[in-house]
């Protein structure tokens, strides 16, 4: 399954359960979005139907960079849900 199709599928289901939820298209490297976006932003932001942040990283080929942990290391601390996801079953687990 590729990044984008996972994406994809994770996002059917955070809404099917009742939480909000986008993907962010951080293309690295993209002109017109440079400064525009934080770097290590997670591909996929919302808010849990009780009114958590959540921020999800899709990992399908290799790990988090550095700039990817920071983010998660202020997500988490702020009390944001934050998972790193290689197949829908990581957010299920993850009790959304």
């Amino acid at each position: 399954m590729t990044s984008s199709e996972l994406t994809k599928q994770i996002i059917k289901y955070l809404v099917q359960q009742g939480h909000y939820a986008c993907r962010i298209n951080n293309i690295p490297g993209a002109e017109y979005r440079s400064g525009n976006l934080t770097k290590g932003v997670a591909d996929i932001l919302g808010v849990s139907k009780t009114g958590k942040a959540i921020a999800i990283e899709i990992r399908t080929t290799n790990r988090q960079s550095d700039a990817q942990k920071i983010f998660e290391d202020h997500y988490k601390k702020r009390g944001g849900i934050y998972v790193v996801a290689e197949k829908l079953d990581d957010v299920i687990e993850a009790g959304l």
